[in-house]
């Protein structure tokens, strides 16, 4: 299997902007708390594709706001399955403005709404929340002075939309089923449903195929991870799969950069940085699959109706 590594300095670009936000989330950590520093890492995870595409910066703003909002609504739905499956049906509709702007910009918002339905936060939420804000602020406003802008293809609203409500049909029940059920890390789900049904307007058939397969790889790679690797090992991890996210994301690597962000992710919030590690739980993988599989369909459905319509649009 070929992987296509980045270039060296794209990868000493997202190198930099890691360790930057390792050091913000780190130092928080010991001046605030653990709760903080995963808030700091969730955002600038959040943030991260819209950071580095060629959009307005007051886009990139958007989606650091809609994250940080999207993560306290969750909170505020934490205990609650219907409540908290209608947070990640918000969250994966706010989705549609920054969409239309480039492709991909805001893939983690239902994510960090299940993130925030799925923690044990408690009245630490708040705070939590602002944090997040903080590291998708922080995130953009280096890629911004360091000039990132890797072309955004804009989507059409329609287009936009149909993504939006097929995430929030199929993430939002399944938020629901995995609250319901009280299977912890439920947000598992919704990170595979997320990234498989994101806009991608330059695949071809097999590469969102590709895709699908490296998002569903990426979950349960992680998944197996934390169930077995010390904190620090995981979050070491995460690190360098950020990087890799960030440099597959600058050389427009959807495949790829699905794989190892929806691993970062699964790593921060589960390593055990923030209460206990997840452990593994036959229930959350079965339903992480069956998730996975049902947006690869409805993923195949749109996939199809969109070429269908551009091949009809006049040139």
């Amino acid at each position: 299997m070929h992987v296509p590594w980045p270039p060296r300095r794209v990868l000493a670009l997202a190198v930099a902007l890691v360790a930057g936000v390792g050091v913000l989330a780190a130092a928080v950590g010991w001046g605030v708390g653990r709760a903080a520093a995963v808030g700091v890492l969730l955002g600038a995870l959040g943030v991260s594709t819209a950071a580095v595409a060629a959009v307005p910066v007051r886009v990139r703003g958007l989606v650091a706001a809609l994250g940080a909002a999207s993560f306290g609504l969750g909170w505020l739905a934490h205990g609650h399955a219907l409540a908290a499956g209608a947070a990640v049906a918000v969250a994966a509709l706010a989705q549609v403005p920054p969409t239309r702007h480039g492709a991909r910009t805001a893939t983690f918002l239902p994510v960090l709404a299940a993130l925030g339905a799925a923690l044990p936060l408690g009245s630490a939420g708040p705070a939590v929340t602002g944090w997040v804000a903080v590291g998708g602020l922080v995130v953009v406003a280096l890629t911004t002075l360091a000039r990132v802008a890797v072309p955004a293809q804009p989507v059409p609203a329609a287009e936009a939309g149909r993504h939006a409500v097929a995430t929030a049909l199929v993430a939002g029940a399944g938020t629901v089923v995995t609250t319901a059920l009280g299977l912890g890390h439920g947000y598992w789900l919704v990170v595979a449903v997320a990234m498989v049904l994101a806009v991608s307007r330059e695949e071809t058939s097999a590469q969102a195929t590709a895709r699908v397969v490296g998002t569903v790889t990426g979950v349960l790679a992680a998944v197996l991870a934390v169930a077995v690797l010390p904190t620090v090992v995981a979050l070491t991890a995460s690190a360098l799969l950020g990087v890799l996210a960030l440099a597959w994301t600058a050389v427009r690597e959807t495949r790829w950069m699905s794989a190892a962000s929806s691993a970062a992710v699964v790593l921060v919030g589960s390593g055990g940085l923030f209460g206990s590690g997840a452990g593994l739980a036959l229930e959350r993988l079965l339903l992480t699959g069956a998730g996975a599989a049902l947006a690869a369909l409805v993923a195949a459905g749109l996939w199809r109706v969109e070429r269908s319509s551009r091949a009809d649009a006049p040139a």
